[in-house]
């Protein structure tokens, strides 16, 4: 599950190898965008994590990840594409990297936490999990924008 393509030789954007080269530790897996893709990736993170023997930040990750996922599907739904959802995982012993890309161009949004909607407060979940997130827009293989968020030892700053 760990080392990875060499960057650009596989079909997960080479933005987001880009991003992530000179970790010594990278592994992803591509999804369609349909609901059964989450919790496939809870459990890549979980087992992945282990592997990296990262045993510390394996329920906040696993959280992220799905969170950035569920996110990635729903974009990639609300735009009528059959585009996949990549994950990627990326660390170098301190922090660990969450990217997920998709296919929908607009950014993500936090929203309110008064407001009445039932769902679309994940990423105010993974802003208090994590470090450190945010987006860049990538215009590659059916993805038009990564979201990623940083994880370290020390939890969320």
């Amino acid at each position: 599950m760990s080392g990875g393509p060499a960057p650009g030789s596989c079909c997960l954007p080479s933005s987001a190898d880009t991003a992530i080269s000179g970790w010594p530790l990278i592994s992803g897996l591509e999804f369609g965008p349909q609901a059964g893709a989450v919790p496939c990736a809870r459990l890549h993170t979980r087992l992945v994590l282990r592997e990296w023997q990262q045993i510390s930040l394996i329920d906040t990750a696993e959280l992220v990840a799905s969170e950035l996922v569920t996110n990635a599907i729903t974009a990639t739904r609300a735009i009528g594409s059959v585009c996949p959802v990549w994950l990627r995982l990326a660390s170098d012993g301190s922090r660990t990297l969450i990217l997920v890309g998709d296919a929908n161009p607009d950014p993500p949004r936090p929203i309110d936490p008064a407001g009445d909607t039932e769902g679309g407060r994940g990423l105010l979940l993974v802003e208090a999990l994590s470090n450190s997130w945010g987006w860049y827009a990538t215009h590659e293989h059916g993805t038009t924008k990564t979201v990623w968020a940083e994880l370290g030892e020390s939890g969320a700053a």
